[in-house]
Protein backbone atom coordinates (compact mmCIF):
# COMPACT_ATOMS: atom_id res chain seq x y z
CA UNK A 1 0.00 0.00 0.00
CA UNK A 2 1.48 2.98 -1.01
CA UNK A 3 1.90 5.56 2.27
CA UNK A 4 0.22 9.30 2.53
CA UNK A 5 2.40 12.61 2.30
CA UNK A 6 -0.04 14.08 4.12
CA UNK A 7 0.72 12.35 7.63
CA UNK A 8 3.50 10.14 6.54
CA UNK A 9 5.54 10.74 9.80
CA UNK A 10 8.43 9.38 8.79
CA UNK A 11 11.58 8.82 10.49
CA UNK A 12 14.10 11.54 9.99
CA UNK A 13 16.99 12.31 7.79
CA UNK A 14 20.42 13.19 9.42
CA UNK A 15 20.39 16.10 10.78
CA UNK A 16 21.29 19.33 8.34
CA UNK A 17 23.28 21.89 10.81
CA UNK A 18 22.69 24.70 8.36
CA UNK A 19 18.98 24.37 8.92
CA UNK A 20 19.35 23.96 12.69
CA UNK A 21 18.30 27.57 13.27
CA UNK A 22 14.83 27.23 10.88
CA UNK A 23 13.39 25.22 13.56
CA UNK A 24 13.14 28.40 15.69
CA UNK A 25 11.74 30.33 13.68
CA UNK A 26 8.73 28.61 14.87
CA UNK A 27 7.98 29.97 18.40
CA UNK A 28 5.79 26.76 19.19
CA UNK A 29 8.10 24.66 18.11
CA UNK A 30 10.64 26.45 20.71
CA UNK A 31 7.91 26.51 23.12
CA UNK A 32 6.97 22.28 23.42
CA UNK A 33 11.29 21.77 23.45
CA UNK A 34 11.33 24.30 26.23
CA UNK A 35 8.60 22.10 28.16
CA UNK A 36 10.21 18.61 27.33
CA UNK A 37 13.92 19.89 28.86
CA UNK A 38 11.60 21.32 31.70
CA UNK A 39 10.46 17.74 32.45
CA UNK A 40 6.79 19.30 31.67
CA UNK A 41 6.79 16.49 29.33
CA UNK A 42 7.86 13.24 29.21
CA UNK A 43 6.51 11.81 25.92
CA UNK A 44 4.45 12.36 23.38
CA UNK A 45 1.62 9.94 22.85
CA UNK A 46 -1.01 10.12 20.51
CA UNK A 47 -4.49 9.47 21.14
CA UNK A 48 -6.56 7.78 18.14
CA UNK A 49 -9.98 9.06 17.40
CA UNK A 50 -11.51 8.07 13.93
CA UNK A 51 -14.03 10.98 14.55
CA UNK A 52 -11.32 13.09 13.64
CA UNK A 53 -9.61 13.94 9.83
CA UNK A 54 -6.33 12.15 10.73
CA UNK A 55 -7.48 9.71 12.58
CA UNK A 56 -5.11 10.70 15.58
CA UNK A 57 -3.98 13.50 17.88
CA UNK A 58 -1.27 14.53 20.66
CA UNK A 59 -3.31 16.12 23.76
CA UNK A 60 -0.43 17.47 25.43
CA UNK A 61 0.13 18.91 22.36
CA UNK A 62 -2.67 20.68 21.28
CA UNK A 63 -3.19 21.82 25.22
CA UNK A 64 0.53 23.28 25.36
CA UNK A 65 0.38 25.21 21.96
CA UNK A 66 -3.42 25.68 21.61
CA UNK A 67 -3.39 24.04 18.00
CA UNK A 68 -4.70 20.83 16.10
CA UNK A 69 -4.46 18.85 13.46
CA UNK A 70 -1.67 19.02 10.88
CA UNK A 71 -0.26 22.04 12.44
CA UNK A 72 0.98 19.30 15.19
CA UNK A 73 2.17 17.17 13.15
CA UNK A 74 4.19 19.45 10.93
CA UNK A 75 5.72 20.83 13.79
CA UNK A 76 6.51 17.19 15.56
CA UNK A 77 8.24 16.13 12.03
CA UNK A 78 10.34 19.16 11.25
CA UNK A 79 11.54 18.38 15.14
CA UNK A 80 11.99 14.48 14.26
CA UNK A 81 14.11 16.10 11.07
CA UNK A 82 16.47 17.61 12.87
CA UNK A 83 17.06 14.86 15.37
CA UNK A 84 15.23 16.59 18.33
CA UNK A 85 12.42 14.46 18.81
CA UNK A 86 13.06 10.52 18.50
CA UNK A 87 10.09 8.90 16.82
CA UNK A 88 9.11 5.59 17.47
CA UNK A 89 6.42 3.46 16.17
CA UNK A 90 3.16 3.68 17.72
CA UNK A 91 0.32 2.13 14.84
CA UNK A 92 -0.39 2.06 11.44
CA UNK A 93 -3.75 3.39 9.84
CA UNK A 94 -5.36 2.97 6.50
CA UNK A 95 -6.96 6.39 5.02
CA UNK A 96 -9.11 6.38 2.41
CA UNK A 97 -8.10 8.15 -0.92
CA UNK A 98 -11.11 10.01 -1.58
CA UNK A 99 -12.05 11.52 1.19
CA UNK A 100 -9.22 11.22 3.42
CA UNK A 101 -11.27 9.38 6.29
CA UNK A 102 -9.32 6.73 8.46
CA UNK A 103 -12.92 5.11 9.14
CA UNK A 104 -12.75 2.11 7.02
CA UNK A 105 -13.68 -2.13 6.97
CA UNK A 106 -12.52 -4.58 4.71
CA UNK A 107 -14.67 -5.94 2.51
CA UNK A 108 -13.54 -9.82 1.28
CA UNK A 109 -14.84 -10.54 -2.60
CA UNK A 110 -14.13 -13.30 -5.45
CA UNK A 111 -11.01 -12.98 -7.31
CA UNK A 112 -12.87 -14.02 -10.16
CA UNK A 113 -16.27 -12.45 -10.53
CA UNK A 114 -16.16 -9.71 -7.77
CA UNK A 115 -18.60 -10.78 -5.80
CA UNK A 116 -18.98 -10.73 -1.81
CA UNK A 117 -21.14 -13.72 -1.37
CA UNK A 118 -18.16 -15.76 -0.54
CA UNK A 119 -17.78 -18.76 2.91
CA UNK A 120 -14.83 -20.16 4.21
CA UNK A 121 -14.80 -23.92 5.42
CA UNK A 122 -13.95 -26.98 4.63
CA UNK A 123 -13.64 -27.97 0.86
CA UNK A 124 -14.76 -31.57 -0.14
CA UNK A 125 -14.50 -33.00 -3.76
CA UNK A 126 -16.37 -35.88 -4.59
CA UNK A 127 -14.08 -38.42 -7.13
CA UNK A 128 -17.27 -40.06 -9.07
CA UNK A 129 -19.02 -36.69 -10.49
CA UNK A 130 -15.90 -34.49 -9.20
CA UNK A 131 -18.16 -31.88 -7.68
CA UNK A 132 -16.31 -29.49 -5.25
CA UNK A 133 -18.19 -27.18 -2.79
CA UNK A 134 -18.01 -26.60 0.99
CA UNK A 135 -18.85 -28.99 3.63
CA UNK A 136 -22.01 -28.15 4.44
CA UNK A 137 -23.09 -28.37 0.80
CA UNK A 138 -22.82 -32.00 1.77
CA UNK A 139 -24.43 -32.39 4.98
CA UNK A 140 -27.67 -34.15 4.71
CA UNK A 141 -29.60 -35.92 7.90
CA UNK A 142 -26.22 -36.46 9.50
CA UNK A 143 -25.17 -37.99 6.35
CA UNK A 144 -22.53 -36.95 3.10
CA UNK A 145 -24.70 -36.16 -0.07
CA UNK A 146 -23.14 -34.75 -3.25
CA UNK A 147 -25.78 -31.82 -4.05
CA UNK A 148 -24.48 -32.79 -7.81
CA UNK A 149 -24.70 -36.67 -7.97
CA UNK A 150 -27.09 -37.33 -4.92
CA UNK A 151 -24.78 -40.28 -4.32
CA UNK A 152 -23.98 -40.74 -0.40
CA UNK A 153 -20.46 -40.23 -0.09
CA UNK A 154 -19.09 -43.08 3.10
CA UNK A 155 -15.16 -43.04 3.05
CA UNK A 156 -12.74 -40.60 2.36
CA UNK A 157 -10.09 -41.29 0.37
CA UNK A 158 -12.05 -43.92 -1.58
CA UNK A 159 -15.50 -41.78 -2.35
CA UNK A 160 -13.84 -37.78 -2.00
CA UNK A 161 -11.42 -35.92 -0.68
CA UNK A 162 -10.84 -32.99 1.87
CA UNK A 163 -8.96 -29.97 -0.23
CA UNK A 164 -8.84 -28.20 3.40
CA UNK A 165 -9.97 -24.71 4.55
CA UNK A 166 -10.67 -22.81 1.55
CA UNK A 167 -12.68 -19.99 0.11
CA UNK A 168 -15.61 -20.57 -2.28
CA UNK A 169 -17.76 -18.20 -4.52
CA UNK A 170 -21.66 -18.82 -4.31
CA UNK A 171 -22.09 -17.36 -7.20
CA UNK A 172 -19.81 -18.73 -9.77
CA UNK A 173 -18.49 -21.29 -7.81
CA UNK A 174 -15.10 -20.63 -7.87
CA UNK A 175 -12.69 -21.85 -5.23
CA UNK A 176 -9.85 -20.05 -3.96
CA UNK A 177 -7.14 -19.79 -0.97
CA UNK A 178 -7.28 -16.07 -0.40
CA UNK A 179 -10.30 -13.62 -1.40
CA UNK A 180 -9.67 -9.96 -2.61
CA UNK A 181 -9.52 -7.68 -0.25
CA UNK A 182 -11.07 -4.11 -0.93
CA UNK A 183 -11.75 -1.76 1.66
CA UNK A 184 -15.69 0.04 1.96
CA UNK A 185 -15.18 3.73 3.85
CA UNK A 186 -17.86 4.32 5.88
CA UNK A 187 -18.17 7.68 5.20
CA UNK A 188 -18.29 8.55 1.08
CA UNK A 189 -18.94 4.18 1.13
CA UNK A 190 -16.43 4.51 -1.85
CA UNK A 191 -15.05 0.58 -2.24
CA UNK A 192 -10.92 1.18 -2.86
CA UNK A 193 -9.00 -1.50 -4.01
CA UNK A 194 -6.27 -2.58 -1.62
CA UNK A 195 -3.35 -1.60 -3.67
CA UNK A 196 -4.78 1.65 -4.02
CA UNK A 197 -5.52 2.80 -0.10
CA UNK A 198 -3.19 4.87 1.82
CA UNK A 199 -1.45 4.04 5.14
CA UNK A 200 -0.51 6.37 8.00
CA UNK A 201 2.14 5.42 10.37
CA UNK A 202 1.39 7.26 13.16
CA UNK A 203 4.72 7.57 15.83
CA UNK A 204 5.11 8.77 19.50
CA UNK A 205 7.92 11.50 20.03
CA UNK A 206 10.45 11.36 23.08
CA UNK A 207 13.30 14.16 23.42
CA UNK A 208 16.51 13.35 22.11
CA UNK A 209 19.24 13.41 25.30
CA UNK A 210 22.01 13.62 23.19
CA UNK A 211 21.20 17.16 21.77
CA UNK A 212 20.15 17.94 25.32
CA UNK A 213 23.12 20.43 25.80
CA UNK A 214 22.87 21.54 22.38
CA UNK A 215 19.28 22.31 23.02
CA UNK A 216 20.08 24.45 25.92
CA UNK A 217 22.96 26.11 24.69
CA UNK A 218 20.50 26.95 21.70
CA UNK A 219 17.26 28.41 23.52
CA UNK A 220 19.00 30.23 26.24
CA UNK A 221 22.63 31.36 25.80
CA UNK A 222 23.26 31.51 22.52
CA UNK A 223 20.35 34.57 21.43
CA UNK A 224 21.65 36.45 25.12
CA UNK A 225 25.26 36.34 23.71
CA UNK A 226 23.30 37.23 20.08
CA UNK A 227 21.59 40.09 21.80
CA UNK A 228 24.80 41.19 23.86
CA UNK A 229 26.56 41.80 20.05
CA UNK A 230 24.24 43.91 18.68
CA UNK A 231 24.09 45.89 21.80
CA UNK A 232 27.77 46.70 21.38
CA UNK A 233 26.97 47.45 17.82
CA UNK A 234 28.08 44.74 16.52
CA UNK A 235 25.87 43.34 13.03
CA UNK A 236 25.53 39.30 13.83
CA UNK A 237 24.96 36.74 11.03
CA UNK A 238 24.48 33.33 12.38
CA UNK A 239 25.67 30.60 9.73
CA UNK A 240 27.77 32.94 7.76
CA UNK A 241 29.27 31.29 4.36
CA UNK A 242 31.99 33.12 3.48
CA UNK A 243 34.81 32.53 0.74
CA UNK A 244 38.27 31.79 2.16
CA UNK A 245 41.38 32.78 0.06
CA UNK A 246 41.75 29.22 -0.76
CA UNK A 247 38.76 29.69 -2.42
CA UNK A 248 37.00 27.46 -0.20
CA UNK A 249 33.83 28.31 1.14
CA UNK A 250 33.29 28.00 5.31
CA UNK A 251 30.70 28.37 7.65
CA UNK A 252 30.41 30.18 10.66
CA UNK A 253 28.43 29.58 13.51
CA UNK A 254 27.87 33.30 14.43
CA UNK A 255 29.87 35.91 12.78
CA UNK A 256 29.72 39.56 14.34
CA UNK A 257 30.95 42.64 12.24
CA UNK A 258 31.48 46.42 13.52
CA UNK A 259 32.76 49.21 11.44
CA UNK A 260 34.13 52.09 13.92
CA UNK A 261 35.18 54.20 10.94
CA UNK A 262 39.42 53.55 11.47
CA UNK A 263 39.44 49.89 11.76
CA UNK A 264 36.77 47.22 10.53
CA UNK A 265 36.34 44.24 13.07
CA UNK A 266 35.03 40.98 12.50
CA UNK A 267 34.91 38.38 15.17
CA UNK A 268 34.36 34.79 14.10
CA UNK A 269 32.12 32.51 17.23
CA UNK A 270 32.07 28.98 16.96
CA UNK A 271 30.48 26.63 18.85
CA UNK A 272 31.44 23.35 19.73
CA UNK A 273 28.84 20.73 21.86
CA UNK A 274 29.79 17.35 22.70
CA UNK A 275 29.01 14.38 24.60
CA UNK A 276 32.24 14.46 26.72
CA UNK A 277 34.78 16.90 25.87
CA UNK A 278 35.72 18.72 22.57
CA UNK A 279 38.59 17.22 20.79
CA UNK A 280 41.59 18.53 19.12
CA UNK A 281 40.07 18.42 15.83
CA UNK A 282 37.29 20.32 16.34
CA UNK A 283 39.58 22.70 17.83
CA UNK A 284 42.19 22.71 14.92
CA UNK A 285 38.81 22.76 12.34
CA UNK A 286 37.23 25.93 13.51
CA UNK A 287 41.35 27.35 13.59
CA UNK A 288 41.58 26.70 9.79
CA UNK A 289 38.28 28.08 8.82
CA UNK A 290 39.24 31.17 10.72
CA UNK A 291 42.69 31.63 9.05
CA UNK A 292 41.91 30.92 5.77
CA UNK A 293 38.96 33.30 5.90
CA UNK A 294 41.44 36.00 7.14
CA UNK A 295 39.92 36.71 10.51
CA UNK A 296 42.03 36.61 14.08
CA UNK A 297 39.48 37.40 16.36
CA UNK A 298 37.96 33.84 17.17
CA UNK A 299 35.86 32.69 19.90
CA UNK A 300 34.59 29.36 20.52
CA UNK A 301 32.13 28.05 22.92
CA UNK A 302 32.35 24.75 24.19
CA UNK A 303 29.85 22.62 26.16
CA UNK A 304 30.91 20.97 28.34
CA UNK A 305 34.86 21.45 28.14
CA UNK A 306 37.69 21.43 26.44
CA UNK A 307 40.50 18.81 26.26
CA UNK A 308 43.81 19.11 27.61
CA UNK A 309 45.72 18.81 24.21
CA UNK A 310 42.67 20.92 22.54
CA UNK A 311 42.78 23.79 25.53
CA UNK A 312 46.78 23.90 24.82
CA UNK A 313 46.18 25.01 20.81
CA UNK A 314 43.47 26.92 21.78
CA UNK A 315 45.87 29.10 24.05
CA UNK A 316 48.50 28.67 21.82
CA UNK A 317 46.29 29.87 18.79
CA UNK A 318 44.90 33.16 20.12
CA UNK A 319 41.51 31.52 20.52
CA UNK A 320 39.16 32.61 23.43
CA UNK A 321 37.75 29.71 24.81
CA UNK A 322 34.27 30.16 26.73
CA UNK A 323 32.10 27.23 28.48
CA UNK A 324 28.10 28.18 29.20
CA UNK A 325 29.67 29.13 33.21
CA UNK A 326 31.99 31.88 31.12
CA UNK A 327 29.53 32.82 28.64
CA UNK A 328 27.15 33.51 31.62
CA UNK A 329 29.36 35.70 32.85
CA UNK A 330 30.46 37.80 29.95
CA UNK A 331 26.63 38.04 29.12
CA UNK A 332 26.02 39.14 32.42
CA UNK A 333 29.22 41.62 32.67
CA UNK A 334 28.51 45.59 32.50
CA UNK A 335 30.92 46.83 29.89
CA UNK A 336 30.46 49.85 28.00
CA UNK A 337 28.59 50.11 25.01
CA UNK A 338 29.08 52.42 22.41
CA UNK A 339 28.10 56.13 22.79
CA UNK A 340 24.88 56.77 21.70
CA UNK A 341 23.94 59.33 18.94
CA UNK A 342 27.42 58.50 17.18
CA UNK A 343 26.51 58.58 13.31
CA UNK A 344 27.94 56.20 10.99
CA UNK A 345 30.00 58.11 8.35
CA UNK A 346 33.22 58.83 6.62
CA UNK A 347 36.03 58.40 9.55
CA UNK A 348 37.53 61.97 8.18
CA UNK A 349 40.20 63.92 10.84
CA UNK A 350 43.00 66.79 10.11
CA UNK A 351 44.85 66.70 13.38
CA UNK A 352 46.06 64.11 15.73
CA UNK A 353 43.98 65.21 18.65
CA UNK A 354 41.01 64.61 16.33
CA UNK A 355 42.01 61.24 15.69
CA UNK A 356 41.94 60.73 19.77
CA UNK A 357 38.80 62.54 20.24
CA UNK A 358 37.16 60.01 17.59
CA UNK A 359 38.55 57.33 19.17
CA UNK A 360 37.53 58.37 22.71
CA UNK A 361 33.91 59.15 21.58
CA UNK A 362 34.10 55.38 20.67
CA UNK A 363 34.81 54.02 23.80
CA UNK A 364 38.43 53.36 23.37
CA UNK A 365 41.12 54.03 25.67
CA UNK A 366 43.85 56.11 23.99
CA UNK A 367 47.69 56.04 25.27
CA UNK A 368 49.94 58.14 23.29
CA UNK A 369 54.17 57.39 22.52
CA UNK A 370 52.74 54.25 24.54
CA UNK A 371 55.62 51.71 25.68
CA UNK A 372 55.14 48.26 24.78
CA UNK A 373 57.21 45.14 25.48
CA UNK A 374 57.33 42.66 22.46
CA UNK A 375 57.29 39.02 22.77
CA UNK A 376 61.40 39.40 21.89
CA UNK A 377 61.63 41.43 24.79
CA UNK A 378 62.37 44.39 23.20
CA UNK A 379 60.70 47.65 24.10
CA UNK A 380 58.52 49.33 21.17
CA UNK A 381 57.16 53.16 21.19
CA UNK A 382 53.95 53.33 19.21
CA UNK A 383 52.56 56.66 18.72
CA UNK A 384 48.71 55.92 19.51
CA UNK A 385 48.01 53.08 21.45
CA UNK A 386 44.00 52.44 21.64
CA UNK A 387 41.98 49.45 23.10
CA UNK A 388 38.95 49.05 24.15
CA UNK A 389 37.43 46.10 26.28
CA UNK A 390 33.83 45.04 24.43
CA UNK A 391 32.98 42.49 27.37
CA UNK A 392 33.92 39.44 24.98
CA UNK A 393 36.70 40.77 22.97
CA UNK A 394 39.74 43.21 23.71
CA UNK A 395 40.50 45.21 20.67
CA UNK A 396 44.01 46.77 20.16
CA UNK A 397 45.06 49.15 17.49
CA UNK A 398 48.65 50.49 16.98
CA UNK A 399 48.51 53.88 15.03
CA UNK A 400 51.77 55.08 13.32
CA UNK A 401 51.96 58.58 12.56
CA UNK A 402 54.99 59.62 9.92
CA UNK A 403 55.07 63.07 8.98
CA UNK A 404 57.30 64.10 5.82
CA UNK A 405 58.24 66.36 2.88
CA UNK A 406 57.69 63.61 0.56
CA UNK A 407 55.81 60.42 0.18
CA UNK A 408 56.96 58.15 3.02
CA UNK A 409 58.97 55.15 1.95
CA UNK A 410 59.17 51.50 2.51
CA UNK A 411 61.56 51.20 5.61
CA UNK A 412 59.20 53.03 7.97
CA UNK A 413 56.11 50.86 6.99
CA UNK A 414 58.16 47.86 7.57
CA UNK A 415 59.66 49.29 11.32
CA UNK A 416 56.00 50.22 12.20
CA UNK A 417 55.08 46.73 11.37
CA UNK A 418 57.56 44.91 13.07
CA UNK A 419 56.53 46.73 16.23
CA UNK A 420 53.02 45.41 16.08
CA UNK A 421 54.20 42.03 14.98
CA UNK A 422 56.15 41.71 18.18
CA UNK A 423 53.95 43.02 20.35
CA UNK A 424 51.24 41.08 19.07
CA UNK A 425 48.63 43.03 17.91
CA UNK A 426 47.45 42.77 14.55
CA UNK A 427 44.98 46.14 13.97
CA UNK A 428 47.30 48.31 12.79
CA UNK A 429 46.71 52.19 11.23
CA UNK A 430 49.66 54.03 9.86
CA UNK A 431 48.79 57.69 9.23
CA UNK A 432 51.13 58.97 6.17
CA UNK A 433 51.68 62.62 5.50
CA UNK A 434 51.32 63.43 2.70
CA UNK A 435 51.73 59.47 1.76
CA UNK A 436 53.07 56.54 1.07
CA UNK A 437 55.98 55.83 -1.81
CA UNK A 438 53.98 53.13 -4.23
CA UNK A 439 56.58 50.24 -2.34
CA UNK A 440 55.47 51.21 0.83
CA UNK A 441 51.96 51.13 0.04
CA UNK A 442 52.49 47.60 -1.46
CA UNK A 443 53.29 46.83 1.03
CA UNK A 444 50.72 47.77 3.50
CA UNK A 445 47.79 46.43 1.60
CA UNK A 446 49.61 43.14 1.82
CA UNK A 447 50.47 43.30 5.74
CA UNK A 448 46.54 44.25 6.46
CA UNK A 449 47.65 47.68 7.27
CA UNK A 450 45.04 50.73 7.19
CA UNK A 451 46.49 53.51 5.59
CA UNK A 452 44.55 57.33 6.01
Amino acid sequence: MPESNLTKNTPPDPPDEAQDTIVWEDERAMKLVVEMLAGNIVEIRPQLDFDRQLGFFYPYVESTLGIKGEEVVTILESLANKEILIPKFFEKLIRCPQCQSVNLRPSTSCPRCGSGNIARGRILEHFVCKFVGLEDEFVSKGRYICPKCKQELRAIGSDYQSLGLLYKCRDCDNVFNQPMIKWRCLKCSSLTAEDKINEVNVYSYNLNDSRRSWLEFELQPKPQLIEFLKQRGYEVTERATIKGRSGAEHTIDILATRDDGIVSYNIAIGVKIAGDEVALNDIFDFDDKAYDIGIHDKILVVVPGLRREAEKFASLQKIKVLEVRDLETVLASGAPKPSEGIKKEPFEFKSKSQLIEYLKQRGYQVEENAEVQGRSGAMHNLDILATKDDGIVVHHIAIGIEVAEKPVDLDKVFDFDDKAYDIGILDKVFVAVPGLSREARQFAQRQKIRVF
